[in-house]
């Protein structure tokens, strides 16, 4: 399995991933926006080399992490990196997860961010060992929210200092 910086040429896979996992109702809160405003988004990230990383099989992207700038995410600092991950079902709890956010983590030292954020529903129990695991610390509490899938979940806040990791 390939493991790399994510480009334009992700496109499709991509956003058939984010759609992937979004579709099993537990994991995601939102669907893929339309492809144009992907292709933006990677264009920038490409360009700027973002911290986000592809995990590729057969030429196809099977899970992603990744750490935008907080700009993009509603903040006015770009010293926070904030962390999404998607990760296709069948290949969840081999490590693939583990290999992309040390990758995430190692470069968004490069990239000068001082420490990450992210959120993580409450009823994500692996993802959030996964995260305890790398160094990550809760921070407090974000929304509680309805899942697509119908069930109602509590949003964590978690950061980790780039400085320790």
């Amino acid at each position: 399995m390939e493991i790399r910086r994510i480009n334009q040429d992700d496109l499709d896979s991509f956003v058939a991933l984010w759609q992937g996992v979004f579709d099993e109702g537990a994991y995601l809160r939102n669907p893929p926006p339309p492809k144009e405003k992907v292709l933006k988004v990677l264009c920038k990230v490409e360009q700027l080399k973002f911290p986000n990383f592809v995990a590729l099989s057969a030429g196809k992207v099977v899970a992603s992490i990744e750490a935008f700038p907080g700009s993009m995410c509603g903040l006015e600092c770009d010293d926070v990196g904030f962390v999404g991950a998607q990760v296709y079902a069948d290949l969840r709890g081999k490590g693939l997860g583990k290999k992309l956010l040390k990758q995430v983590i190692s470069d968004s030292k490069r990239f000068g961010y001082k420490e990450l954020r992210l959120e993580v529903y409450k009823s994500n129990i692996a993802a959030r060992k996964l995260y305890e695991k790398l160094g990550f610390s809760y921070v407090g509490e974000g929304e509680e929210i309805t899942l697509p899938n119908g069930e109602m979940t509590q949003s964590l806040k978690m950061r980790l200092s780039i400085a320790q990791a």
